[in-house]
């Protein structure tokens, strides 16, 4: 159940990371990266649904001690909160909605996103998994140059207790851009207390997205081009609280970050989140 509030929690930090640098030169470009939001846990969330044999409402916040966007912070200290409600019907069909608020911001509460989309399972055991979404952003009306459209797919694997990811798609709305994302995560049962368990759940993850990178090759010319890179690399490790319908997970993760540009010096960093999640069955 817990992956449910991950997948959107993740989804609205990442787009609120374009709202942010927009106004750099540099930074521009991270409109294109792409979103830890597509690494989405089909797997976790059928299993809920067939576990309920009904639909559900999942409604969840998060809590982020320092807010990165794909390893990046851009000298921002902030904290950041993320609601978010989503709905899964008997069709697998899914709708989800929330928003983002950032310390640093003004206004805080920058960004609201809407989305709607499905999941398959494929075979009687449910190992493999597909999906398929649409978001759209709600940002600034007038920062024209964001894509605040989206559409993704993934195809997950799960062998208990490990799980292998690939997720991709296109940003659209100005530019268009793509990405590509894949993570490897596992679980451990550490201790069941009556009807509370508590799990680790470490994962790993990799960010790749096409990036355009201006070179100044004279003083009067500069020269523009267009890459495919990995953008950053993430370790999540969490542990997690679940009693089937309401869950708790404090989470440490460490960035990786890649310098795309040629003045960027990046280097690792870390962040603790606090999240809860209820599940409600229909």
């Amino acid at each position: 159940m817990r992956y449910i509030a991950v997948l959107l929690l993740l989804m609205f930090t990442s787009h609120l990371a374009v709202a942010q640098t927009s106004n750099s030169e540099e930074t521009n470009d991270i409109d294109e990266i792409l979103d830890e939001f597509f690494v989405v846990d089909t797997v976790a969330v059928l299993q809920a649904y067939d576990d309920l044999k009904s639909g559900f409402l999942y409604a969840s916040i998060s809590y982020d001690d320092q807010a990165y966007f794909s390893g990046r912070d851009f000298d921002i200290d902030q904290y950041g909160l993320t609601p978010s409600l989503t709905y899964l019907n008997s069709m697998s069909i899914y709708l989800f909605a929330g928003g983002s608020y950032y310390s640093a911001l003004d206004p805080a509460w920058d960004m609201f996103v809407l989305g709607a989309g499905r999941f398959w399972s494929i075979g009687k055991q449910k190992k493999w998994n597909i999906s398929a979404g649409y978001t759209h952003s709600f940002i600034d009306d007038n920062n024209e140059e964001l894509n605040k459209h989206r559409l993704s797919s993934s195809v997950s694997l799960k062998e208990q207790p490990f799980q292998l990811s690939i997720a991709g798609g296109l940003l659209f709305g100005a530019d268009p851009s793509y990405y590509l994302s894949a993570s490897a995560s596992f679980d451990v049962s550490i201790a069941q207390i009556n009807n509370i368990e508590l799990t680790f759940e470490p994962s790993f993850y990799m960010l790749f997205s096409q990036q355009s990178i201006v070179e100044q090759v004279s003083f009067f010319r500069s020269v523009e081009s267009t890459v495919f890179d990995r953008i950053n690399s993430q370790l999540e490790l969490p542990l997690v609280f679940d009693n089937d319908r309401v869950d708790l997970t404090l989470s440490y993760t460490l960035n990786f970050p890649n310098n795309i540009f040629a003045d960027e010096d990046l280097s690792s960093s870390g962040f603790f989140s606090l999240s809860l999640g209820w599940l409600i069955s229909l």
